[in-house]
C-alpha cells in the first residue's frame, strides 16, 4: 500500500509502568510522526505504524497486557520471560513480543 506524507497511519509505542491505550496509540500522518520523532519520540519506544485501526489497537491491547504482566510484582522470574503471545478463542495469533526488558521513568 503507498502511503504520502499526508495520509492518516496509527502509531503504536511501547508502553510504560502506568501507560493507557491513549498514551501508546496515536492517529497522525508521516509529517506528523517527524514531528513526534522531533519533539522526543525514540526508536526505544518500538514505533510500529499501521493503516488499520483495528490492527494497530491490537497490538496496543498486545502491548499494555504485556506491560501489565511486567508490573504484577513477578520480581525476578520476569528476567526469565522472553516470548508472549496473546491467542484469540481460535487459535489465531493477535499479539507476539519478545523481551520484555524495558525502563521508563
Amino acid at each position: 500500500m503507498r502511503i504520502g506524507p499526508n495520509d492518516s497511519i496509527w502509531v503504536v509505542v511501547d508502553a510504560g509502568p502506568e501507560s493507557e491505550q491513549d498514551d501508546i496509540l496515536f492517529q497522525t500522518t508521516l509529517r506528523g510522526l517527524d514531528l513526534q520523532f522531533k519533539g522526543g519520540l525514540t526508536m526505544d519506544r518500538n514505533p510500529t505504524l499501521f493503516t488499520d485501526r483495528k490492527e494497530a489497537e491490537i497490538e496496543a491491547y498486545g502491548r499494555l497486557t504485556a506491560q501489565a504482566i511486567a508490573n504484577a510484582g513477578i520480581g525476578a522470574k520476569l528476567e526469565e520471560v522472553r516470548y508472549i503471545e496473546i491467542l484469540d478463542g481460535d487459535g489465531k495469533l493477535l499479539f507476539e513480543a519478545g523481551c520484555l526488558k524495558q525502563s521508563y521513568s
